[in-house]
């Protein structure tokens, strides 16, 4: 499935009204849905008290206006409210005039007529939302609108939305106050990316997908198109082991992570990294937290290095660093890590310097926000896995222009710099090379520390067993959730660990015959 943002639906429409369906014939289409929607929704139901369309003055009530015609000339007891004043723009103008030679349907206007908009809305069997569409980028409605919102969502009837519910933001999925709760939306062409994200995603309800005559052909060269992560395609990424491979087969990943304050992130990392299948893995860090790893870590294997006055590792190892790592496939780098002039001058030179698949997370991203530009001298791709503010703090820091979504930072960072960017959240954006995958099936359970330790020695490993960096961050997210969701069946969303998802892993590939 392809998601779209706001921008490159508007773009497709376009596109198509200049090469296939007017934007005309596409309203059409749109109506249809909305009328066949509407149509299975109260079919073999008592519907005497017909069906409130409210429609704004733009294209999406335009919609609304079609859709309206068609119920009342289908017997439908129908009225239209105008909620956002007369029609303006053209196409809203022409559908607004057919009404008037429709018999059976009652047009109010909202602002003269609100106590019977309200007593028909109160009956109605079916509320339609066609006020606002998807280039609502407000805070807040008008004043009247808000009132008979908040009025709607006391009534008894279905209620759907058009396109998005009005008030949602279909880019970055917030919401105005009174956007009223769908129980169902029909969308247009695509689902917008901002449905796929909190809190839009609750007031959306059931999502169905219309078909308006968008063509294959019209995406066709399009970037940062999103698409849906599925089980097939990240299990193809895996071919069954031969019966004779050894652990050379499967990569050499070395982790540089931890301090003395935080030890546990460089073990996390260290054992998801063994559990998804890595031939070789090495732990750098400072004598205390190896000590501490070795203690529980019995496959991995160490580098000690000497460590500054803070107890993290010192710049004094880069050298050694660097060495070690012409003999890996990954560097992992970050988790724990801490953030000086030390680990910021580490993290820059093996960014420099190492040949091979860098993951970047935590500190590692941190260490880099004040010198972001280094990671354009990388020799290989470079991962990095950032959480909403560690993205936040990168797009501020390379100075690039960009909505403040997290799909469209990850797309402006990914372009800008030719990395892989995995923006962590509900649900995960996966950019680079010019796509975007989109993993929405994480739990609350991992919104705890340590979460992102997991998911980047699960990534790493990927990486160094000769994923694409492209695939092994698909990869390492969609594993990471499906091992999250058999902990949390096991231990409970709320009781499990991040490392209860380390110990699920296997069970991940075992469903796979891997």
């Amino acid at each position: 499935m392809i998601y779209t943002t706001p921008s490159q639906m508007k773009y497709i429409e376009a596109l198509s009204d200049k090469k296939a369906l007017t934007y005309p014939e596409l309203m059409d289409n749109a109506a249809n849905e909305i009328f066949r929607l509407i149509m299975s929704l109260i079919t073999g139901t008592d519907s005497s008290n017909g069906v409130v369309i409210l429609c704004g003055h733009g294209n999406n009530g335009a919609d609304g206006f079609t859709a309206a015609k068609k119920t009342a000339v289908s017997g439908i007891k129908t009225t239209v409210v105008l909620c956002d004043g007369a029609p303006a723009s053209q196409l809203a103008k022409e559908r607004y005039i057919e009404l008037s030679s429709i018999q059976g349907i009652e047009i109010l206007n909202l602002d003269d007529d609100s106590d019977k908009a309200r007593i028909r809305a109160s009956s109605a069997d079916l509320i339609a939302d066609s006020v606002y569409g998807i280039g609502f980028r407000g805070n807040s409605m008008p004043p009247s609108v808000n009132e008979y919102f908040e009025y709607i969502k006391g009534c008894r009837g279905i209620k759907i939305a058009v396109d998005i519910p009005s008030g949602g933001n279909a880019l970055n999925g917030e919401t105005a106050p009174h956007t009223i709760k769908a129980d169902y939306t029909v969308t247009f062409g695509n689902i917008k990316t901002g449905m796929l994200v909190y809190p839009l995603k609750e007031y959306c309800g059931e999502i169905i997908t219309g078909n308006i005559g968008l063509t294959d052909g019209l995406y066709e060269g399009m970037e940062y198109l999103a698409y849906d992560v599925t089980d097939a395609f990240v299990r193809g990424m895996f071919p069954e082991r031969k019966p004779d491979s050894h652990k050379g087969d499967f990569g050499k990943l070395m982790i540089i992570a931890g301090c003395s304050r935080m030890s546990g992130a460089a073990v996390l990392q260290t054992l998801s990294a063994l559990r998804s299948g890595t031939g070789l893995v090495s732990l750098a860090s400072t004598d205390k937290v190896i000590s501490r790893a070795a203690s529980s870590v019995y496959e991995a294997t160490f580098l000690p290095l000497d460590e500054d006055e803070e107890g993290l590792i010192s710049s004094s190892n880069s050298d050694k660093l660097i060495k070690a790592a012409g003999n890996m496939t990954a560097l992992a780098i970050g988790c724990g890590l801490g953030v000086s002039d030390s680990t910021k001058k580490i993290v820059q030179d093996l960014l420099i310097n190492a040949d091979c698949p860098i993951i970047l997370d935590a500190d590692g991203i941190n260490c880099i926000s004040d010198n972001i530009n280094i990671i354009k001298n990388t020799k290989n791709k470079l991962i990095i896995t950032p959480h909403e503010a560690e993205l936040e703090r990168i797009i501020n820091a390379s100075g690039i222009k960009a909505e403040k979504d997290r799909l469209s930072r990850a797309a402006a960072l990914a372009r800008e710099y030719d990395i892989i960017v995995a923006a962590k959240g509900v649900p995960t954006f996966i950019a680079g090379n010019g796509r975007v995958y989109v993993c929405g099936s994480g739990n609350p359970g991992l919104s705890k520390g340590g979460s992102g330790d997991v998911l980047a020695g699960i990534t790493a490993g990927f990486a160094a067993q000769g994923l694409s960096p492209l695939n092994a961050a698909v990869a390492g997210v969609y594993v990471h959730s499906r091992a999250a969701g058999i902990a949390a069946e096991k231990s409970s969303r709320t009781g499990m660990l991040p490392s209860d998802v380390i110990n699920e892993l296997p069970y991940v590939f075992r469903e796979w015959n891997r």
